[in-house]
C-alpha cells in the first residue's frame, strides 16, 4: 500500500501523462506542492516571475507540444491565483489545453458565508471567479476523491474542445495522506467533453 502526500500525488499525475515542465511562482499557500518537486525527477519546476507570466508559459508549452498535452502552472492563494485570469481567459477562448493549480489557506479558515470579505490570509474564491473562463474550476476538499478529480480535470481538458481547468487546493489538503491503492479514479462517459 503506497501512501503518500496529496500535493506530491498532483505532482506525480502530470509528470505521469508527460509533463516535463510546470510553471511556477511560489507563495506560502502553495508550499507542499512546490516541495514535491523535490521528490519527482520526471518533472522540472520552472520558477517565472509573475503568475501571468506562468500562465502564458504555460499555455504555450501546450501550443509547442501541439496540444496533446496540456501546460501546467501553479501560484498561491489570491492575487496569485488572480493572476491566471488572463491566461485561463486566453486558452478558453483559444481552446488550448492547460491546468491552473492554486493553494488556498486552510479549509477552517474560509470563510462561513458570502456576508464575510475573508477570514484567512488572501482567501479568494478564485474557484467562483475562473467559471466563466475555464471547463471547470473545482476546489479540492476531499482528499480521497484526489485521482478522480486529476483525471475528470485532464479528460475535460483534452476532449472536445479542449480548454482550460483551474483546481484550488487548500494547504491542509495538500497535506494530507492518500492511500494510493485506494482511490477511485473517474470513467469517462460519452458526455463528458
Amino acid at each position: 500500500m503506497a501512501k503518500i502526500k496529496l500535493a506530491d500525488y498532483i505532482i506525480n499525475f502530470y509528470a505521469d501523462i508527460g509533463v516535463d515542465k510546470i510553471f511556477v511562482v511560489y507563495g506560502a499557500a502553495n508550499g507542499d506542492l512546490i516541495d514535491a518537486f523535490s521528490r519527482n525527477k520526471k518533472t522540472d519546476y520552472v520558477a517565472v516571475l509573475h503568475e501571468q507570466a506562468g500562465g502564458f508559459a504555460a499555455e504555450g508549452y501546450a501550443k509547442v507540444k501541439g496540444n496533446k498535452i496540456p501546460g501546467v502552472a501553479i501560484a498561491t492563494s489570491g492575487p496569485g491565483g488572480m493572476n491566471f485570469v488572463t491566461p485561463a481567459g486566453n486558452c478558453f477562448y483559444d481552446s488550448v489545453p492547460a491546468i491552473f493549480i492554486t493553494g488556498q489557506i486552510k479549509t477552517q479558515f474560509l470563510r462561513p458565508d458570502e456576508k464575510v470579505r475573508q477570514i484567512g490570509f488572501q482567501e479568494t474564491d478564485i474557484v467562483g471567479i475562473t467559471k466563466p473562463i475555464t471547463k471547470k474550476s473545482i476546489m479540492i476538499t476531499d482528499a480521497k476523491k484526489i485521482k478522480y478529480e486529476l483525471e475528470h480535470c485532464y479528460h475535460l481538458c483534452m476532449s472536445g474542445r479542449p480548454g482550460p481547468i483551474l483546481l484550488d487546493v487548500p494547504m491542509d489538503i495538500q497535506k494530507k495522506y492518500v492511500e494510493t491503492n485506494k482511490l477511485k479514479g473517474f470513467k469517462p462517459k460519452k458526455d463528458d467533453i
